[in-house]
């Protein structure tokens, strides 16, 4: 029997099931990993997250218990309260909509990004000072596996070397994904941390250049001299480009991926 969901899967009875009657059911047509669906009802506004194969069914799995965890360990973490649930045998989550626009979507001022910088990094720090009592693999062995996923047509695995280098310097708890559709923010405070289906150990330069390489503008000239000091980690050009190279190579892979397999996602116009 099949761990993940497809595109006939009935999701609305699932959805019904869980909050009542909706009033709304949209889907969030970019979800590369996830059926992602926003519904509202009586009982409020959730959004459900339904993997597309197997590799993610595990990844969601582990998400709910990793945030549960880090969710007893501070409840003033700026993350989402996962609830994992089954249907036949497949797992999805639930948790209520955080207000807010993407990191993507948002537009701050030069005293929101120096503001933002300093909770972005206070929330990375946080997250480097907590241990999950979970096995979690380092994140050059999680895209490893992942590449087994979306490089079928051929992968190499010698691309991730700077991100091994890296975690050879600096090996702490990230988020592994830290992209800036992931951040919610509101009135331009950090208001959500979102999608830790990466999570893993690296260095935590990987999360900062994770964030940078995906973002436009000039945040990094806030963002890199407050991660310097809080982790005391000296950051060069360099190493913000190699460990950018990677994720743009892991990116590019899965991009071919989800063409061939899943032609119903929306990718952005820098990936189509």
């Amino acid at each position: 029997m099949r761990k993940f969901f497809k595109n006939l899967d009935d999701f609305f009875s699932i959805i019904n099931s869980q909050i009542g009657k909706p009033k709304s059911v949209k889907l969030v047509s970019t979800g590369w990993t996830n059926f992602v669906y926003i519904a509202k009802s009586k009982k409020g506004k959730f959004v459900f997250r339904f993997p597309r194969n197997a590799f993610f069914a595990r990844a969601l799995e582990k998400e709910c218990e990793f945030l549960q965890q880090l969710y007893q360990h501070d409840s003033t973490l700026p993350i989402p309260k996962l609830r994992l649930f089954y249907y036949k045998n497949r797992p999805y989550s639930v948790h209520r909509y955080i207000p807010g626009k993407s990191m993507t979507q948002a537009r701050l001022l030069k005293y929101q990004k120096t503001r933002l910088a300093k909770e972005i990094v206070e929330f990375l720090f946080a997250l480097s000072n907590f241990t999950p009592n979970m096995k979690l693999p380092k994140t050059s062995t999680f895209l490893a596996r992942l590449s087994k996923v979306s490089g079928k047509g051929g992968y190499d695995l010698s691309k991730h070397a700077p991100l091994i280098y890296a975690e050879k310097q600096h090996l702490t708890l990230t988020h592994g994904d830290l992209n800036p559709g992931n951040i919610i923010i509101k009135n331009g405070r950090l208001k959500a941390v979102l999608d830790f289906a990466f999570v893993s150990y690296c260095s935590p330069l990987d999360d900062v250049a994770r964030l940078i390489g995906r973002l436009q503008g000039d945040f990094a000239k806030f963002l890199l001299p407050v991660f310097e000091s809080k982790f005391n980690i000296k950051v060069s050009e360099s190493d913000v480009k190699n460990l950018t190279g990677v994720w743009n190579y892991v990116e590019q892979k899965y991009v071919e991926y989800i063409k061939l397999n899943h032609p119903d996602i929306i990718l952005p116009k820098n990936f189509s």
